[in-house]
């Protein structure tokens, strides 16, 4: 089953962590489910409220506050605050690559499995809206999108991906891009199974 390759997979990753330095410390979750036989990925569009990345496309998750006794559970409480799924719904399986971004955060991902999303409590002053898609469709060629991104040093050269009408780029595209490559060389993301899944299965 494609949860359990990704359990076994994750219960061994190391993933590379990065310098904090003077960087603000923030995690997001990378959530998957099952639905119609198809492994799907949840993005949430970011309101028009919010201090930063306005509009933008991301993963639930925020900054580090000192009530937080990790980074997990900056995942797991930006999570439920933004969209409504509770700690006890998520079965968190790993982290992934750490990630820095232009504005200064240091990002950790964590990827966990969620139940099928239809019934979210949106917290309407910082996200608009939410984005489904199935995985697989990130590895279509006429989804991906690369350009040259000037840093206020010189050119970098980036990769984004497209879903509809909506364009994913920055640290989300980063984020998404390692755990596609990963998905790519360790076969993650193979046909969803007909029946549900549970790990304690």
């Amino acid at each position: 089953m494609p949860f359990k390759q990704l359990a076994q997979f994750f219960s061994a990753y190391q993933a590379r962590a990065k310098n904090p330095a003077d960087k603000v410390r923030a995690a997001v979750l990378c959530p998957l489910f099952i639905e119609n036989d198809c492994i799907r990925i949840l993005f949430i569009k970011r309101s028009q409220m919010v201090r930063a990345h306005r509009g933008e496309i991301s993963f639930p998750g925020g900054v580090k506050e000192s009530k937080d006794p990790s980074l997990v559970q900056t995942c797991l409480r930006e999570t439920e605050e933004e969209i409504g799924i509770r700690p006890a719904e998520i079965t968190l399986l790993g982290a992934l690559d750490e990630v820095n971004t232009t504005t200064g955060f240091l990002i950790s991902p964590y990827v966990g499995i969620i139940p099928p999303p239809h019934r979210l409590t949106l917290s309407r002053n910082e996200v608009e809206s939410v984005i489904i898609a199935p995985v697989q469709d990130f590895y279509k060629p006429e989804n991906l999108i690369e350009f040259y991104f000037f840093n206020g040093r010189g050119l970098q050269a980036m990769t984004a991906y497209r879903h509809r009408d909506q364009v994913i780029w920055g640290a989300t595209a980063k984020v998404l891009s390692r755990l596609l490559e990963l998905g790519r060389e360790h076969g993650l993301f193979t046909a969803a199974p007909k029946s549900s899944f549970h790990l304690a299965s």
